[in-house]
């Protein structure tokens, strides 16, 4: 799995809207498909660069629009692989959703 070639993927996606989660988790699984890795460590992985970096957030949408969740990185991987756990892993939009940044955006342009 090439985690630069995902994040770019999903930073150039984000420029358009904000994306469910569903649509990194898609874009892992087929990344993996024909490896022997699981791909719910390989989505936490990129997760926690889009993240560490500040690329993308994770959030709900509310009557604002998206609202990010707050909270350490940790906090927030924590909170989603929770929430991915009880959809067992296919939320179909029921979940969360990731948005990119400023510098996401700024990155995805270059």
């Amino acid at each position: 799995m090439n985690v630069n070639v995902i994040v770019r993927e999903l930073l150039i996606e984000g420029l358009d809207d904000w994306l469910p989660v569903d649509r990194l988790l898609d874009v892992v699984r087929d990344s993996v498909k024909f490896e022997a890795e699981d791909f719910r460590g390989n989505a936490m992985a990129v997760l926690k660069v889009l993240l560490q970096q500040g690329l993308m957030q994770v959030g709900d949408l509310g009557e604002d629009g998206f609202e990010a969740w707050s909270g350490t990185v940790e906090s927030i991987l924590d909170r989603l692989s929770a929430g991915l756990d009880h959809f067992d892993w296919a939320p179909l939009g029921a979940f969360c959703w990731i948005a990119n940044t400023p510098r996401g955006s700024k990155r995805a342009m270059s």
